[in-house]
């Protein structure tokens, strides 16, 4: 089964009214690692995953090695915070902008691969996920996310997100790229073209069904901003879309 979930910092309202909501609506959480994570506010909520949201800042390709070197820190942090709350697995990506280093696959895998046995020892799932060239300048490709993940050859510990969003920028069809990928995938993000809030039409069952295996989360995510109400008949419609397929 399928766990129907909200990206936190996508939900409108304070903080205290974004998790209100979300118990209300019984949705579990995707949560941000900003920096000084809170995590005693979220240990009675269900999350499926942390987000190493610093990795748009600090990141394994990037131009300044003063930069690259603060990504390990912060993805393992994250992992310890994912291990602590009992979430099974983290969000990464290879890199955002375009102020790259050379070698970015390279760079990648050796990134990943030095994170792999803190993430083994913590018993969390590393999760990459592909961006569109409107916010990454290489890496973008899906098919690379996955050769990279092949060639780290941990299929414990590493796995594929894929955003919708990002997928739909990268002048994407999005039911022929479901309907032809053939691999696991570990979350979708639903998200709208240029970050917007994702359309209740969209036909999100029938990308399931094609899949080789359930994702074990969905979750809206989106920066453009939404209002509760279009929040909950969004919720409400992918429920009755995703019978028996979500928790």
């Amino acid at each position: 089964m399928t766990i129907l979930a909200y990206t936190e910092n996508s939900i409108p309202g304070t903080v205290s009214e974004r998790l209100q909501l979300a118990a209300r609506e019984n949705l579990a959480l995707e949560v941000a690692n900003e920096g000084n994570f809170p995590i005693e506010l979220y240990r009675d909520y269900q999350i499926v995953s942390v987000i190493a949201y610093m990795m748009h800042d600090f990141h394994p390709i990037h131009s300044d090695r003063t930069i690259r070197d603060q990504a390990f820190p912060h993805v393992r942090e994250t992992i310890e915070i994912a291990a602590l709350l009992n979430v099974p697995r983290i969000v990464t990506v290879c890199g955002f902008g375009y102020e790259l280093a050379d070698r970015p696959f390279e760079r990648c895998f050796d990134f990943f691969s030095s994170l792999a046995p803190i993430a083994k020892a913590a018993g969390v799932k590393i999760t990459i996920e592909p961006l569109s060239p409107l916010r990454v300048g290489v890496m973008t490709d899906p098919e690379e996310i996955a050769r990279l993940i092949d060639t780290l050859n941990e299929p414990s510990v590493f796995s594929i997100i894929l955003d919708t969003g990002h997928l739909v920028d990268s002048g994407i069809e999005l039911n022929s790229f479901f309907a032809n990928w053939k691999r696991p995938v570990e979350e979708i993000q639903l998200k709208g073209p240029r970050s917007s809030p994702p359309s209740p039409t969209m036909p999100v069952r029938e990308w399931l069904e094609a899949l080789p295996q359930l994702p074990a989360a969905i979750s809206p995510e989106h920066r453009q901003a939404t209002t509760v109400e279009d929040l909950v008949h969004l919720v409400g419609v992918l429920r009755n879309q995703l019978v028996g397929l979500i928790d």
